[in-house]
């Protein structure tokens, strides 16, 4: 079994790979989103059979929205189940696209017949044959090639985010990464409290200069000759008097 990637390709690390991961998996679900809620059917040249399967495909795709947002929140929290999501979403994308390209490889001849033929009825029409001159050198071989080195591409590509989420989740479950939770988010709150009052930066810059002078003072005074060298207090020496005491005298 193979180990945990330290890097993402090998130049960001970890948890800034799994961000850019789950920041394209939501724009990959918002376009899949629009596109079945804006675009029409697909064409007459288009089979039932790759129809079915093109709608089933973007109906799928709409769930990648959620599966990105769920591993934004995780790599912002450090959370491993909702980076599990993510995980999952990738490896069942993988499936889902080896089930289409096998449907688009079995219509491939089919569906190159029908677009030539609906491109001499089109050139017939507008008396150029010039698009129909360059589809009769498109081969039903090379189209399938084509799509299986489309399907090699896309696989490869997503092994390689599901390879970066799975090293993640496995970091983050061996402890790492989890200390700065906490202190990034008391930062960020900090960044925002400065940009909205600005005047508490000038009081905090006073507050550490009073702070730094308080400690010279107890500095000074812990190397008195009571703690000389030794780093204690000086001790409390005389009778213990109150306020109203003082006020008396």
């Amino acid at each position: 079994m193979s180990a945990p990637a330290e890097t993402c390709c090998w130049t960001c690390p970890l948890l800034q790979g799994a961000q850019i991961i789950s920041s394209y998996t939501v724009l990959v679900g918002a376009f899949s989103i629009l596109s079945l809620l804006l675009q029409g059917p697909d064409d007459e040249v288009t089979s039932e059979t790759l129809q079915t399967v093109n709608l089933f495909d973007r109906g799928f795709h709409t769930l990648a929205f959620c599966a990105g947002m769920k591993g934004m929140i995780g790599v912002m929290f450090r959370d491993v189940r909702r980076l599990r999501v993510l995980l999952l979403y990738l490896v069942v994308e993988m499936a889902v696209k080896g089930v289409n390209v096998i449907f688009r490889e079995v219509e491939a001849c089919d569906e190159l017949k029908r677009m030539e033929a609906l491109e001499v009825e089109r050139a017939a029409h507008s008396d150029n044959a010039h698009h129909h001159h360059k589809l009769r050198f498109a081969d039903c071989s090379w189209v399938r090639i084509a799509l299986f080195g489309d399907f090699l591409f896309h696989t490869a590509l997503f092994a390689y985010f599901a390879y970066i989420l799975w090293s993640l989740i496995k970091r983050l479950e061996a402890g790492e990464f989890r200390m700065s939770v906490f202190a990034d988010l008391e930062q960020e709150l900090a960044d925002r409290a400065v940009l909205e009052e600005p005047w508490l930066w000038s009081g905090q810059q006073e507050g550490q200069t009073d702070n730094q002078n308080q400690s010279r003072v107890g500095a000074a005074r812990l190397a008195g000759p009571a703690g000389r060298g030794r780093g204690l207090p000086r001790p409390f020496s005389g009778a213990p008097r109150n306020l109203s005491e003082n006020e008396e005298q």
